[in-house]
Order: structure tokens, then C-alpha cells, then sequence
């Protein structure tokens, strides 16, 4: 076989040259885009410092903290014991007031009866009260005082007031005054009543009788009056505490 049968022609080679150029181009081309794309891909880190920064600041408070409270509100002193005086001592009552009743009254001081009974008001005074000057002086550091008040069949008397529809009118809160002859203002609230039928009255007990127990005051009324007999057959005891003085 002779060289020159095997030998390329030249246009051929030509064409050779120009394709292996073209694909040296377009590998550099490829190279060149894929190169540039994967910078762009890259994150920037300014987004992360963003995110970072807003993660540390402090969170808003709550609709709750917002809305609560700084401290709790100081309890106001009952309004009804405005001018109540500290006492230190017992002493005998000459007046009291009771607000829910608009009374303003004097106080007689009595020991008992000629059947041996506390002694109630004179007969002809409906909004007197007497206190029990056998027992304990209001202001004592124990013991109950006692004052008796007028019931009226009439129905026109302290008494009636205090007590209808078989139930105490006094309210929760509600304070009578005793007042002393130097000054003393003693306050007592209200706690509760309750009435006992005279066949029931236990004289053992402190219902009415107290000297040693924690210091407190009962107001004493007749309730339940039988014509037939002209007795009142039950007694109504309302009862309070002293109220604190700072």
C-alpha cells in the first residue's frame, strides 16, 4: 500500500482542527458559567447576622404583665369606725351611735333588776340603751359588755328596728360607737344574732354572760310577745367585736 493513497486531504484536516477548536471553546465556556453560578450560590452572611441580632432582642411583654399590677392595693379601713379611738382601758359608757339606725343616744348604766334580771332602759325610753354595770366595761382586754334595749309592742322602738321578718336588720360591716366620758371612742362590728327562747336559755352558757372569753359586746332585745300572758317569750342577741384601732 503507498503513502500517498493513505495520506488525509487537506480540506479534511482542516476540519478536523476547527471542531477540536470549537469544543476547546465551548469546555471553556461550561467551565467559565458552572465557575460564576456556584459564587452566586454562595449565602451571604449578611441575612444570618440579621436573624441572629433579632433573636437577642428582649420580647414584648405579655397582654398579663402588661396589665397586672404594680403591688397590691392597701385595704382601706372600714368607713363606718371613722373617729374610733385606741383604748386601753375599760370605762363606762354614757352614749352610742349606730349609723345603720341613725341613732345617737345616751346609755344609762344599770346593774339588775328587782327580780334579778339585767336591767333594761326605763320603760318611756324607745332608743335608750342600758349597760350592764355588773359585767365587763367595754375597752376590758376580755369579757362581754352587755347593753339591753327596748322592744315596744306598738312597734316603735329601737328594738323593732333592729330586728323584723324574723331576721336581724343589721348588715355585715355595720359598727356601733360607745362613748366614754374622757374622750374614749370604743368601735364594735357587727358579727351575727341569733334568738333563744327563754325555755331554751342556757344560764351556764356565755351567750350572755361572760367574763373571761375574748372581749366583745351583745346587744340584748325581747322579741315574741304573747298577749295571754304579756310575757315576751325569746330574746335576740346581736352580736360584735371590737374593731382594731392602729
Amino acid at each position: 500500500m503507498s503513502h500517498a493513497s493513505t495520506a488525509p486531504k487537506p480540506n479534511r484536516t482542516r476540519l478536523i482542527i476547527i471542531i477540536v477548536a470549537i469544543v476547546v471553546v465551548i469546555g471553556l465556556l461550561v467551565f467559565a458559567l458552572t465557575r460564576g453560578s456556584g459564587d452566586k450560590a454562595e449565602p451571604s452572611p449578611e441575612p444570618t447576622t440579621l436573624v441572629t441580632q433579632q433573636e437577642e432582642l428582649p420580647k414584648p411583654p405579655t397582654e398579663a404583665a402588661t396589665s397586672a399590677p404594680a403591688a397590691s392595693p392597701t385595704v382601706s379601713a372600714n368607713p363606718a369606725a371613722a373617729n374610733c379611738t385606741v383604748v386601753g382601758d375599760g370605762f363606762v359608757p354614757n352614749r352610742f351611735s349606730i349609723e345603720r339606725f341613725g341613732v345617737d343616744e345616751p346609755i344609762v348604766a344599770l346593774n339588775l333588776d328587782k327580780d334579778g334580771n339585767i336591767a333594761a332602759p326605763p320603760l318611756d325610753e324607745p332608743r335608750m340603751a342600758s349597760w350592764w354595770s355588773g359585767g365587763p366595761q367595754p375597752g376590758s382586754d376580755k369579757g362581754k359588755s352587755i347593753l339591753s334595749i327596748h322592744t315596744y309592742r306598738t312597734g316603735k322602738a329601737l328594738g323593732n328596728e333592729m330586728f323584723a321578718d324574723g331576721k336581724s336588720q343589721f348588715q355585715p360591716g355595720d359598727v356601733i360607737k360607745l362613748y366614754g366620758d374622757a374622750g374614749q371612742v370604743k368601735c364594735f362590728q357587727y358579727t351575727g344574732a341569733e334568738k333563744i327562747f327563754i325555755d331554751d336559755y342556757d344560764p351556764d352558757s356565755n351567750v350572755m354572760v361572760d367574763f373571761e372569753g375574748d372581749p366583745s359586746l351583745t346587744i340584748i332585745i325581747c322579741w315574741d310577745f304573747k298577749a295571754s300572758t304579756e310575757v315576751w317569750e325569746s330574746r335576740v342577741f346581736f352580736n360584735f367585736e371590737p374593731v382594731q384601732v392602729s
